[in-house]
């Protein structure tokens, strides 16, 4: 009887680590996830230095790509880890992006296409860019959130509007 008393107090304990905490897991991600689909013949891929996605809190029109690439760095704007260089048509990159709780104006796949890494980018698509519509879809994430389905297709041969001045 003793034995028991001591497995159910052991029990106990090892549930009541974090004290009282709201019914949320700890490892909750905050951010959202999609795919990029790419369609028709891609660029050289001596063109393709990196490909990313970037989620800019605004739409980014007349800014340069310095003052981005500037604001990346420095964390105000969230990207993805790099997607794979070696692109044809058909081919379906699925990324994660995890991003702090707020509105997303401008969620973009980007093309690095020189070795100039404070000018030579471009927008290759965006979230809610197709051929009927070149004006962007805000995502809005909330705290512990995660969405999905935030997908994006890229023609290689029908870009968006750039929005950078240079």
């Amino acid at each position: 009887m003793k034995h028991a008393y001591i497995i159910v107090i052991a029990f106990f304990l090892a549930g009541c680590d974090k004290g009282i905490s709201p019914n949320q897991p700890s490892s909750a991600k905050t951010g959202f996830a999609g795919s990029v689909t790419f369609v028709n013949a891609p660029a050289p891929t001596d063109t393709i230095f990196d490909l990313r996605v970037v989620a800019v809190p605004y739409y980014p029109i007349d800014t340069s790509v310095n003052t981005l690439i500037t604001k990346i760095l420095g964390g105000a704007i969230p990207f993805s880890p790099s997607l794979p260089l070696i692109v044809d048509s058909g081919f379906v990159a699925n990324y994660e992006l995890d991003v702090s709780a707020k509105e997303y104006d401008y969620v973009a796949i980007v093309q690095r296409y020189g070795i100039d890494y404070f000018h030579d980018w471009r927008v290759l698509s965006f979230y809610g860019f197709d051929s009927t519509s070149s004006v962007p879809k805000t995502v809005t994430v909330k705290g512990g959130e995660f969405l999905s389905n935030i997908n994006m297709t890229v023609d290689f041969h029908h870009l968006p509007p750039q929005p950078f001045v240079q």
